[in-house]
This record gives C-alpha cells, sequence and structure tokens, in this order.
C-alpha cells in the first residue's frame, strides 16, 4: 500500500532487533496499551520464531522506554461471549504462552509500567524478569467474572507462594515492584534508568555461557515446574466449574461493565 501524501508512517506494533546472540522484541502499541490484540501476539510470535532461526541465545521481551502500561492484557474485544469457554488452548494469548514455554532459548522480561490481566500471566511465564519501581502486576478475572484456566493458575504456582497467588487472584488487586521482588518474581529491582543496562548486562552473561547446557537446563527446570498433574475426575470437576463461570449472568456482567467502564455488580448467579 503506497503512503498518501501528508499521511504519517504508522510504526509496526512489534520491533525486533538481534545483537550479539541476543533478541529484543519491543511491544510498541503503547497507544492502545500493548493490549494483547491476535495482531500484536502474532507479531511476538513472528519474532521468536526469526530468533530462533538465527540462533539466538536469549530473548529480552519489553515496551518501549518510559511506558505507564507495560501491557494491559488480554484484548477483550477479542474475548469470546455467548457461553464459548473464554480462555481456550487454540487461543492466540494462549498460543504465546505455550510458544514461551517451548523456547530453547530463555527470555527475560524488562518490565517498566502496570501489568495487568494476561499479560501478569506472560510475565510469569517469563524465565527472568527486571523490572523498575513503576512495575505493579495484577491478574484480574474475579473482577470480570471470567474462569481463569488451570494451566494459567499452574504458572502462578509455579512462581510465587500459594498464599500470595490467592490474595491476587481472590482480590484482583496489584502487587508492587518491591512485592514482586521480595517473593521472587523480580530477579532485579532497579530503576528506571538503569533497567536496559541491566537486562542486557544479564542476557549478555547468559549469551556467554555454553548455548545447548542453557537449552537443558532450561528444559528441565520447565519440566520439573510443569503443575501438578490432575486426575480425570478433578478435571472433569474443575471444567463443569468452569464452565458455569463462563455461562453465569456474573460473566455477562463483567463484560459489560468493562466496557461501560463502570464497577461491576456481581450476584453470584
Amino acid at each position: 500500500m503506497h503512503q498518501k501524501a501528508g499521511e504519517e508512517k504508522q510504526e509496526p506494533i512489534v520491533l525486533t532487533q538481534l545483537q550479539d546472540h541476543i533478541g529484543i522484541v519491543t511491544m510498541n502499541n503503547s497507544g492502545k496499551l500493548n493490549t494483547l490484540s491476535s495482531e500484536l501476539v502474532q507479531g511476538i510470535l513472528e519474532a521468536f520464531d526469526s530468533f530462533e532461526e538465527a540462533k539466538a541465545r536469549v530473548v529480552i521481551l519489553r515496551a518501549v522506554p518510559g511506558v505507564k502500561v507495560w501491557s494491559a492484557g488480554h484484548n477483550m474485544k477479542e474475548m469470546p461471549l455467548g457461553g464459548q469457554d473464554p480462555v481456550t488452548w487454540n487461543e492466540s494469548f494462549q498460543k504465546l504462552l505455550h510458544r514461551v514455554r517451548h523456547l530453547p532459548m530463555p527470555i527475560i522480561g524488562l518490565i517498566e509500567g502496570t501489568v495487568w490481566g494476561g499479560a501478569c500471566d506472560l510475565c510469569m511465564t517469563c524465565d527472568m524478569l527486571v523490572g523498575a519501581p513503576s512495575a505493579t502486576f495484577a491478574i484480574t478475572p474475579v473482577k470480570l467474572g471470567i474462569s481463569y484456566n488451570t494451566a494459567g493458575v499452574s504458572h502462578f504456582l509455579g512462581v510465587l507462594p500459594t498464599h500470595i497467588v490467592k490474595e491476587m487472584l481472590f482480590t484482583a488487586e496489584p502487587i508492587s515492584a518491591k512485592v514482586a521482588y521480595k517473593f521472587g518474581l523480580l530477579n532485579k529491582l532497579v530503576e528506571a534508568d538503569k533497567l536496559e543496562e541491566t537486562a542486557m548486562q544479564m542476557a549478555a552473561l547468559i549469551a556467554s555461557r555454553a548455548p545447548l547446557a542453557v537449552h537443558v537446563l532450561r528444559r528441565e527446570i520447565q519440566t520439573l515446574t510443569n503443575g501438578q498433574a490432575l486426575s480425570p475426575d478433578d478435571f472433569e470437576v474443575i471444567q463443569e466449574l468452569r464452565r458455569e463461570a463462563y455461562r453465569s449472568e456474573d460473566f455477562k456482567e463483567g463484560i459489560s461493565s468493562f466496557f461501560e467502564r463502570r464497577d461491576p455488580v456481581f450476584t453470584g448467579k
């Protein structure tokens, strides 16, 4: 498509850079709060593919410097309604989480600004996080009446203490960068002007190590920290409870209140 005179050139919503075996993926859709739309997710996935093909040894996932919101999470306009499961295995965001967990190289999240909903789950699947004091983390399905999936819950339990996970999920309130660092979610907590330097130093150190050994260790750790297997009976019970939740009046109310920018009124029906 040719650019018309007077039109500003639109930047891609995902920027990529590869240097010294380090791949950098920058979410560049701040105008829409880096909402994890299918378009943004596809751009990140394509970046991962190119880095794997180029045999990158580490990946850094970040937003542009100075953002107030690192990512607002799921694109609610793409959320399925009408009694459908809102968090399915083949949904684009779930494909992103799966890809992150199965890349051969470690992923470092560089976190500046607030992290909401599904983006918080994305941070949990990264291998390491470097954050600024402005970083906060909130997982918000109970504000919307959404029944989060079992795989997603297991990501949180693999990183944080159980009682902290319960507090985050049951209240939907954010935890601060200080709390995230205290409980090991953040590997490094540094001022915003030191974020990039710190993440690059960490990435360079990893990139200098034997890549095959790092790959094996990452795979071992991912396998050993996978969520506990559910019995068929437990799985069916949880799935039925989830179906009740996403077919409920509360789910409709949660979605409506989000788009109407008001507090939801839940009835438990």
